[in-house]
């Protein structure tokens, strides 16, 4: 079996977060943007599909 570690984990999703800050020299704000629990995450995909830029 595979809780045979002392260690077991109790989410398998990570909950991704992004860091925006904003590029503007006057404002240079920061926030957090969090996006909900996914097992799959992946930035920009595949080239094969056009348009399709960010797939969460």
């Amino acid at each position: 079996s595979l809780n045979t570690s002392k260690q077991t984990l109790a989410k398998t999703t990570k909950k991704i977060v992004l860091r925006l800050e904003c590029v503007e020299p006057n404002c240079r704000s920061k926030r957090m943007l969090a996006i909900k629990r996914c097992k799959h995450f992946e930035l920009g995909g595949d080239k094969k599909r056009k348009g399709q830029v960010i797939q969460f």
